[in-house]
């Protein structure tokens, strides 16, 4: 059978996830990738004894994929797990207060007043909503009042997805709760539904690394034979051609090269996408160009454990917006995985700006150490000075799934699925995590092989993924 020609545009996580699930399926590929490194934002940074992530710095995981993948690229035994009686905090008042995550605790706990409670207990009779352009803020106000709004779901959009809750689409950001609702009319009664019918997930929630953090993760999804990897090679055009694609690059030392391909992946941020499509799909490029992104900057803090009067028993806390703190969220690194900082110190992260403040990622090390010192000395005791600084600039971090995004990535596919042979993947479509970078990557590299093989008359792909979301 002739074997059909597939390259890859872009080397982040998500090109290569799809990479890797075609070369364990014994596929050759190649991949180009304009930066001298591969990785994209992610990279792992060692440092006067401490272990620093540019971007993502845990792994949270519920698919069967993610551990298909990680095992494939024999990383299961450098899996660092963060223990699962770890504390998540959320600042109220001025304190740091832990958010139940059982029932019985969550009755009990001084998060909520008893109005709150009550509330959140009547979300089983809130009727059905119908509208998918529901924001964040208003599905959550509707079902469950202000008070879990403003409390949890807030500081957890602004804090993990640097988006703004009054903003984001719920059925794009919230996808299994609005699922939920469709499909039980109400999300307490879809859980308790799904635990009497024994409906657990197939793999059990975890939250990881890697020794060597999560830097190593790239490095060995990129290490396989069949990937054939061209690091410094920038494409800069493309043109549909019969039944595949003409693709053109300059590489390292300047020169032109050029490809013809029956399959071709972008992997690139939709901006860049956008100007690689615009000759061929005018009206692709402007969607894929009117997706907006946040600017957020990642402060490494290191210091004695002394200097911290608080236990650090847990994976860290979020900041909601009312409580006016300079931050979105702190991951305590070291109490989170072994081997982030050097012994008898500790490392804290925090997440600055976002679409909550994004004039705030611009600050200078001097202000975003002042700013974020004034707030930790009050919430977890700290004294002193840092040892260590760090601080990681991202002015277009991630895809904010503001407004009318639902629709407009509905329009994206739509475009996508009249030019043959083309394929997006990206954090602007399904989801911005690296387990939804994998999952995405594993159901594209099924529509590869399944067209291809279709094509040759061969077995179709036997794999089949669960679908995203």
């Amino acid at each position: 059978m002739n074997q059909q020609k597939i390259l890859i545009i872009g080397g982040g996580i998500s090109g290569l996830s799809t990479a890797r699930w075609l070369a364990d399926s014994g596929v050759p590929v190649e991949l180009w990738e304009a930066d001298q490194r591969l990785g994209g934002k992610i990279r792992s940074h060692r440092e006067s004894g401490y272990l620093t992530e540019n971007a993502a710095g845990i792994l949270m995981n519920y698919r069967a994929e993610v551990d298909q993948q990680i095992n494939a690229a024999g990383l299961s035994e450098q899996k660092c797990s963060r223990g699962s009686d770890m504390r998540r905090y959320v600042v109220q008042g001025g304190r740091l207060c832990e958010v139940p995550m059982q029932v019985p605790a969550l009755l009990a706990s001084p998060l909520w007043s008893w109005r709150g409670k009550l509330r959140m207990a009547s979300e089983l009779l809130v009727a059905r909503g119908g509208d998918e352009q529901e924001t964040v803020s208003q599905f959550i106000r509707r079902r469950f009042g202000s008070e879990i709004l403003e409390k949890v779901m807030d500081p957890y959009v602004a804090g993990t997805l640097a988006s703004d809750p009054e903003q984001a689409n719920a059925a794009s950001v919230l996808p299994r709760m609005t699922a939920l609702e469709r499909r039980y009319g109400s999300i307490t009664a879809g859980m308790l539904i799904n635990r009497l019918l024994h409906r657990q997930r197939a793999n059990r929630a975890e939250a990881f690394s890697f020794q060597g953090g999560m830097g190593k993760l790239v490095e060995q999804l990129a290490n396989h034979p069949l990937i054939k990897r061209l690091s410094g090679t920038r494409a800069t055009t493309l043109q549909l051609s019969g039944t595949g694609w003409q693709v053109g690059a300059t590489d390292r030392s300047g020169a032109q090269l050029s490809r013809q391909v029956d399959q071709l992946v972008l992997a690139t941020p939709a901006d860049a996408t956008a100007g690689l499509l615009d000759g061929q799909d005018a009206r692709l490029a402007r969607l894929l160009d009117a997706i907006e992104y946040a600017p957020l900057s990642v402060l490494h803090l290191g210091l004695a454990r002394k200097q911290i009067s608080h236990p650090l028993d847990g994976s860290g806390f979020l900041t909601p917006r009312r409580e006016g703190l300079s931050f979105n969220g702190n991951l305590w690194m070291s109490s989170l995985f072994a081997g982030r900082a050097p012994s008898g110190q500790v490392l804290l992260t925090s997440y600055i700006g976002g679409a909550r403040h994004p004039e705030r990622s611009n600050w200078n090390e001097a202000q975003a150490l002042t700013y974020t010192l004034a707030d930790l000395r009050r919430l977890i005791g700290l004294r002193g000075e840092p040892d260590y600084l760090r601080l990681v600039h991202h002015p277009r971090a991630l895809p904010l799934y503001h407004g009318d995004y639902l629709q407009r990535s509905r329009q994206i596919r739509a475009r996508v699925e009249t030019l043959p042979g083309l394929h997006l993947v990206g954090n602007y479509l399904d989801g911005v995590s690296v387990r939804d970078r994998i999952v995405q990557g594993s159901v594209t590299a099924q529509q590869i092989l399944h067209s291809s093989r279709s094509e040759s008359g061969a077995q179709a792909f036997s794999y089949r993924p669960a679908t995203v979301g």
